[in-house]
């Protein structure tokens, strides 16, 4: 298997470092960044097999990041996991929000607080073309 790339962003740099270091560990190499505009600039210097965006950041969300990303060219075929505590914090349904977008689903969602194993199983799900449309992959 070659080596895969993941870009992580997420406000929270603990969270960062937690899933940098979870992915690092099966052999991914990654790179991160903790605001939407930083991410975004990342995800098209690198070109990742992988995106792994929080939905709820300050200033451009994850929410607003996705929807750049599945309309721009480069990136809208880039598998994307979302990761989330959305549901926990404010009990709204985050399949109905990105719904609204009117473009392909996430290919993996993934809640807060994060299972490594579970996260891992979502990821590889995504890079395998088990998620999106076809029926969302969760952890």
């Amino acid at each position: 298997m070659s080596t895969k790339t993941a870009v992580v962003i997420d406000d929270e740099i603990d969270l960062t470092t937690y899933l940098t270091t979870i992915l690092e560990s099966d052999g991914f190499i990654v790179k991160s960044a903790n605001d939407a505009v930083t991410g975004e600039q990342l995800i098209k210097d690198v070109s990742p097999d992988i995106i792994l965006i929080d939905l709820m950041m300050p200033g451009r969300t994850g929410i607003q990041l996705f929807s750049r990303l599945r309309i721009d060219e480069k990136t809208k075929d880039i598998p994307l996991v979302m990761v989330t505590g959305i549901k926990e914090q404010t009990g709204v349904d985050w399949g109905e929000i990105v719904d609204r977008y009117k473009t392909r689903r996430p290919d993996g969602f993934v809640e807060k607080p994060i299972d490594p194993e579970r996260l891992l199983g979502v990821v590889h799900g995504a890079l395998a073309g088990q998620g999106g449309d076809a029926g969302i992959l969760h952890g």
